[in-house]
């Protein structure tokens, strides 16, 4: 049985392993990939388990959670808890994915700029581009960032690589120049540009990463961690 949060490291937000599914292969990603689902009786159940433990929010992800048969029943499952919902998406179907942030089911959405048919989700006024930096990335997630711009988009959210292959991770350096240049824009535009924890820490702007956050593989084993091979991995 897994142990409960501690009341002093209140937990608000998990990430919740949907699918095994996914239509892409992307070179860098290392994440197992098979038509495994999570059954909507176990993710009800561990609603409830997270619930008690003073969860507000749910973020589902995979794989690719469009992905998932049962996704609209997930969602209001989770709606029908008083929690909030989001999910990250490769924008194989936007259509899905506007239709249920339409229906109040999905308070946010996260769309990987460059795949699918991102520039299709991105003046949602639920959308957040996520621009993910690998090594030697800098040019293509400007312009990226440019094209989101220029389509509607409101939100940006700068993302490291997160993994244990050196050939895609950024260097600080490239991190940095990576997030003033995306603030820059987020100041002329007007817009809300933001960083995940991970690369927050990385640039020095946190000294704490993950607070209140766990996230829930398909097994539903737990992890205080967003990846296994986190150079600030929390210790037992």
């Amino acid at each position: 049985m897994n142990a409960p949060i501690q009341a002093a490291d209140r937990l608000w937000l998990a990430s919740v392993e949907i699918t095994r599914r996914c239509n892409l292969h992307c070179p860098y990603c290392d994440q197992a990939k098979s038509d495994r689902d999570m059954p909507v009786a176990q993710f009800i159940e561990l609603l409830g388990e997270l619930a008690e433990e003073g969860l507000e929010a749910v973020a589902l992800g995979g794989g690719e959670p469009t992905l998932h048969p049962d996704l609209p029943a997930l969602l209001e499952a989770t709606h029908d808890r008083g929690l909030r919902a989001g999910l990250t998406t490769n924008a194989r179907d936007p259509e899905m994915v506007m239709g249920l942030a339409d229906a109040r089911l999905l308070e946010s959405f996260g769309v990987s700029a460059g795949k699918g048919e991102w520039t299709a989700l991105v003046a949602h006024p639920c959308a957040v581009v996520n621009l993910l930096l690998l090594r030697g990335g800098l040019t293509e997630i400007t312009t990226q960032a440019g094209e989101a711009v220029r389509r509607g988009a409101r939100r940006l959210l700068l993302l490291g690589y997160k993994g244990d292959r050196p050939e895609f991770a950024p260097s600080t350096a490239e991190l940095a120049e990576a997030f003033g240049l995306l603030t820059m824009l987020g100041r002329r535009m007007g817009l809300v540009v933001a960083a995940d924890d991970y690369t927050r820490r990385r640039l020095g702007l946190a000294e704490r990463c993950g607070d209140g956050f766990l996230r829930v593989n398909l097994d539903g084993t737990r992890d205080r961690c967003c990846f296994p091979a986190c150079e600030y991995r929390i210790r037992p």
